[in-house]
């Protein structure tokens, strides 16, 4: 095994494992720099953009799919935590409408 194929040696961290500086991105790097300009090392994050709407319609089809069959309250309760999940803020008005869709479908 080469020195470039070995794993970093244990840090006096509590755990014993690689410290920070030996990975990036889950990478090990045997320089222990940081990532190359050309190199991901952060989370990629979604690449095409979503409007509200579409996140609506996306919450009502999951709901829809788990607890469709249940009361319509029930199902309004699942849509405030869902929406409060995506960062939408709806009115309640709204949110009994939607419930009243997804129980009569």
């Amino acid at each position: 095994m080469t020195d470039e194929t070995r794993a970093p040696e244990p840090a006096d961290g509590p755990d014993g494992g690689a410290g920070a500086a030996d990975s990036v991105g889950g990478a090990l790097h045997s320089d222990r720099k940081v990532a190359r300009p050309d190199e991901q090392s952060e989370p990629a994050m979604d690449t095409h953009p979503t409007d509200d709407e579409a996140r609506i319609q996306g919450v009502i089809v999951q709901t829809r799919a788990d607890v469709g069959d249940k009361s319509e309250e029930r199902i309004a309760d699942v849509l405030r935590q869902r929406f409060a999940e995506v960062g939408l803020d709806l009115g309640d008005d709204r949110i009994r409408a939607l419930a009243a869709e997804v129980a009569s479908s």
